[in-house]
């Protein structure tokens, strides 16, 4: 239960300082921790968040290419890369 309430509390302070506008500092004090600790935070917030983004995009353009008639030309078989 502790990691889903911390884990809430990094988007928060992702959000805070991103579309708030709040120093790190302010919400490193609001939420007891360091600043680099909220560094960090914000930090690995801004990769997830980018790593969303980018998944979304490549399903919108996989899906559009579907539609164009494009198609894998073998399923994946994750068994395929387990002889590397």
């Amino acid at each position: 239960m502790h990691d889903l309430h911390r884990a809430k509390e990094k988007k928060m302070a992702y959000l805070l300082h991103y579309e708030f506008g709040y120093p790190k500092s302010a919400i490193a004090t609001l939420m007891k921790i360091s600043p680099q600790q909220m560094g960090a935070w914000i930090k690995e917030m801004d990769y997830e968040v980018r790593i969303h983004n980018l998944t979304t995009e490549l399903t919108d353009v996989k899906n559009e290419l579907m539609r164009l008639g494009y198609s894998p030309q073998k399923p994946l078989n994750h068994d395929d890369f387990t002889q590397f």
